[in-house]
């Protein structure tokens, strides 16, 4: 019985460690509470790839990946706000976060503003930033031009993702990091689904 019980042992801390890490600054509540419009920050997208593919095509996947993240993260912000899980604040659209952000010299290709200059360049409470690594693109263009598509390569999808709260003025004041169970995330709008499904329950916007 003690190498059967050993064993469950080592299984719980395993499951134990891949669950995903949540920080909240101990004065998150009282300063959310009076945030009224957010922005999504276009996210910072890694991919890995293969030995085989050509960095310059990974590259451009990136790119397309990032506003492909973007825009899926604020459709399922917005929908949860209608379906009124999410706390009436407003929640700025990405083509006028990525207008202000370029307006004040920021672009995906030079990231030269920290959490707080973004915010104070959009007017907004808050911003939301968000780092995905993955092994391979998502966004269909991409994933096409690369021959990674479900069911074509036969590839998976490992993925990890960071994200963040960052208040104009208290600096950050929530994290969540998450790890893709299997990876078996083929499309953007699933991952997103699943990561935003876990990371609401712990976002100090949620009122579930």
């Amino acid at each position: 019985m003690k190498p059967l019980l050993i064993l469950l042992l080592l299984g719980s801390l395993l499951l134990l460690s891949c669950g995903p890490k949540v920080y909240e600054s101990p004065n998150m509540t009282s300063v959310t509470s009076q945030h009224q419009l957010i922005a999504i920050a276009p996210p910072t997208v890694a991919i890995k790839g293969r030995p085989k593919d050509d960095q310059a095509q990974l590259e451009a996947a990136a790119r397309e990946d990032t506003y492909t993240f973007q825009r899926e993260i604020y459709s399922w912000m917005l929908r949860r706000k209608q379906q009124g899980k999410i706390r009436g604040l407003e929640i700025m659209d990405p083509g006028t976060t990525n207008a202000k952000l370029e307006r004040a010299g920021y672009s995906i290709d030079n990231r030269n503003l920290t959490p707080a200059e973004m915010a104070r360049a959009l007017g907004v409470d808050a911003v939301i930033n968000t780092r995905f690594n993955t092994s391979k693109p998502m966004s269909q263009g991409a994933a096409i031009a690369l021959g990674v598509l479900a069911g074509v390569s036969g590839t998976t999808n490992a993925t990890t993702v960071n994200m963040d709260l960052h208040d104009a003025e208290a600096g950050m004041i929530w994290n969540y990091d998450w790890e893709a169970s299997g990876g078996i995330f083929n499309k953007p709008e699933d991952l997103i689904e699943d990561l935003m499904r876990n990371a609401s329950k712990r976002m100090p916007y949620a009122t579930y």
